[in-house]
């Protein structure tokens, strides 16, 4: 285990979060006229953030689906093989953390991931085989998702009101279709 990702991370200057009917930020892709739905992931090693993974790569073909990871190229794409491949996900590389921020997601609190509710999550996915993995980054990140229409405006987002709160991608995609 990288006890370094129990260390708070340099700061960021987040923006103000996109709301629903903003046009979207940058991202290091272009947006191509798809729906796209984007997922900042927590650290990867994360249960949270392999749920989340998961979830993305069952997302009905007409959506885009992109994904973004602050841990390095590398440690990105070992953890992507060990929890079964990247599939039909377009996975962006985020290292020091500045898509984050201009998407509004910044450092969190120690309760926000060492809290009662992240803690009841993380017992609950290791019932289901999700468990920590090595990890890469940091845990003091914070998690996002939001589903943009084809010309690039949030129609649906969820910012995790703690590390465990995953998001309902189903309902990001019903949103878009």
């Amino acid at each position: 285990m990288d006890l370094r990702t129990f260390l708070p991370p340099g700061p960021t200057t987040p923006a103000r979060a996109p709301d629903i009917g903003d046009r979207a930020p940058e991202l290091p892709v272009a947006l191509d006229g798809r729906p796209t739905i984007v997922a900042f992931l927590r650290h990867t090693g994360c249960p949270f953030a392999e749920a989340t993974f998961r979830a993305l790569r069952e997302l009905p073909a007409e959506l885009r689906v992109v994904a973004v990871s602050h841990a390095t190229e590398d440690a990105t794409a070992t953890w992507c093989d060990a929890v079964g491949g990247r599939g039909r996900v377009e996975v962006v590389v985020d290292s020091d953390r500045s898509v984050y921020a201009a998407w509004g997601l910044g450092r969190t609190s120690l309760r926000h991931f060492m809290g009662r509710g992240s803690l009841r999550e993380v017992q609950r996915l290791s019932r289901e085989g999700i468990r920590n993995r090595h990890p890469s980054g940091t845990r003091w990140q914070t998690a996002g998702a939001y589903a943009l229409d084809g010309e690039g405006i949030v129609r649906w987002r969820h910012l995790p009101e703690h590390a465990g709160d995953l998001p309902d991608l189903d309902a990001a995609a019903r949103r878009l279709l």
